[in-house]
């Protein structure tokens, strides 16, 4: 039996084992509340404001999240982080930042991009026994203050059109009942030059005939906007791109102009032989072939299309083109990346060839049908080689009509804003050599059971310095 010294030995050895033990960590508190948060454009070009509401109690920090594609809040369909995602922390004690240009610039939304910002706020409590954060339950969306327009300069306004093809298609309004259409809403706005996509030489009543003989698609809208008082209109070339038989895909990207404003300054046969011109004759001038996947087939193959026009009235040459990049998009990541790959090769393939051409360095105008948006979690890839190849989306507008609406309408008889607040550009004009635009639009209505086509046409005010 123990003795009670050793006894009493054993106590005081367990009740200093208590007495020296780590106390259990605290609970970190959580941040005081946050009442509201807002983002707006400026005050500056390419710089965007945010303001915030908040008790500030319990917080060490406030932190603004953006990317450019919509993220989760909540919400187990979104990814976590939005593509391009940019962090800002904050002092407790501020209620606003500004994020300068530069800032705004690596979050992916430079003032030349026509991009916007995707962003959630937080408040964190950071100690040394953990984090707590308090979210903002919202994500939100702001626009970047605008760059100001060169005021000096001859003004040209520029469209960008795809009409889709004749191809006669279940369920879609024949060509012959839409051209009417498409050249009213043309005239509306009467752009000096436009950048058309699917205006192919196919029969213009969309059958698989032959077209001997027959006015193609390309031929009818000429005719049909004559026949509307736009006789002034032609386009620069009207002919295949390549010999009758050959495998290739669509050959619709055209360039059409007001010969009353402005000229062709180089030319654009549109024979390969010299012969007179008929619904056989090609030529492939003034085009880009642009590239493809090595496991895609010829008929996969299409190719973009450039002009060099004179405005008549001073002289000034500026350069054109048309591009309608590949349609596909995948569900599959990897795949979808692959495609977002492809077009970015493909404009890069158009901006090399102007590249060539324009020794001069003369204004640039490239515009068209990306097929891709900033939305998309793959990637906008061919929007960002040309913005940073120095092109400026005249979407950044300082006047900007109907931004928010997508620019494809799926014939649909109403259109609405995107629960995310922005809609999809895919159909762009921009511009190289010259900065700003003063106005930027849209084409559209909101209700309109009758629509030409299912893209919107995309218009743009700039000025030639």
């Amino acid at each position: 039996m123990r003795s009670l010294s050793a006894a009493a030995a054993v106590l005081a050895t367990a009740a200093s084992s208590v007495l020296l033990a780590t106390p259990a960590r605290a609970a970190v508190a959580v941040p005081g509340t946050i009442s509201s948060v807002k983002a707006t454009p400026g005050p500056l070009a390419g710089q965007v404001t945010f303001t915030w509401s908040a008790s500030g109690t319990n917080t060490t920090s406030f932190q603004i999240e953006t990317g450019l594609t919509t993220f989760k809040v909540g919400d187990p369909v979104l990814p976590d982080h939005g593509r391009g995602a940019t962090y800002v922390t904050v002092s407790p004690t501020r209620r606003s930042v500004t994020l300068t240009a530069a800032q705004v610039a690596s979050a992916g939304a430079r003032a030349s991009s026509g991009n916007h910002l995707y962003y959630r706020f937080k408040a964190v409590n950071r100690t040394s026994s953990g984090t707590s954060v308090r979210n903002w339950p919202y994500l939100q969306n702001v626009a970047v203050r605008p760059g100001t327009p060169s005021s000096a300069g001859t003004l040209l306004r520029v469209a960008s059109y795809n009409v889709r093809t004749a191809t006669d298609t279940t369920g879609v309004r024949p060509w012959l009942q839409r051209v009417p259409g498409i050249a009213r809403t043309i005239l509306s706005r009467d752009p000096g030059v436009i950048a058309l996509q699917e205006l192919g030489v196919n029969r213009a009543d969309g059958t698989s005939a032959s077209t001997t003989g027959a006015v193609t698609q390309a031929d009818s809208l000429v005719e049909t906007l004559r026949a509307n008082g736009g006789g002034r209109y032609q386009l620069v070339r009207r002919t295949r791109f390549v010999a009758p038989g050959t495998p290739e895909a669509v050959q619709g990207a055209r360039i059409l102009y007001d010969t009353t404003r402005y000229s062709l300054a180089a030319p654009c046969p549109e024979t390969s032989d010299g012969k007179a011109v008929t619904n056989s004759s090609w030529s492939s001038s003034c085009t880009v072939l642009l590239p493809s996947l090595s496991t895609d087939g010829e008929w996969t193959r299409r190719r973009a299309s450039y002009a060099l026009l004179a405005d008549r009235a001073t002289g000034k040459r500026f350069w054109v083109a048309s591009a309608h990049l590949d349609q596909r998009h995948s569900t599959a990541a990897a795949t979808e990346r692959t495609y977002e790959v492809l077009r970015a090769n493909q404009v890069k393939t158009v901006m090399a060839r102007l590249a060539q051409l324009n020794t001069a360095g003369l204004p640039v105008v490239l515009a068209g049908d990306l097929n891709t948006y900033q939305n998309n979690q793959g990637g906008y890839d061919a929007h960002d080689a040309v913005v940073a190849a120095g092109y400026y989306d005249t979407a950044a507008a300082t006047v900007q009509v109907n931004r928010r609406y997508t620019t494809m309408n799926h014939f649909s008889c109403t259109l609405a804003v995107p629960a995310t607040g922005w809609g999809s550009r895919l159909d762009v004009v921009t511009v190289k050599g010259v900065w700003g635009a003063p106005r930027w639009e849209n084409v559209m209505a909101v209700t309109d059971c009758n629509r030409p086509s299912d893209h919107n046409m995309v218009v743009a005010d700039i000025r030639l310095p």
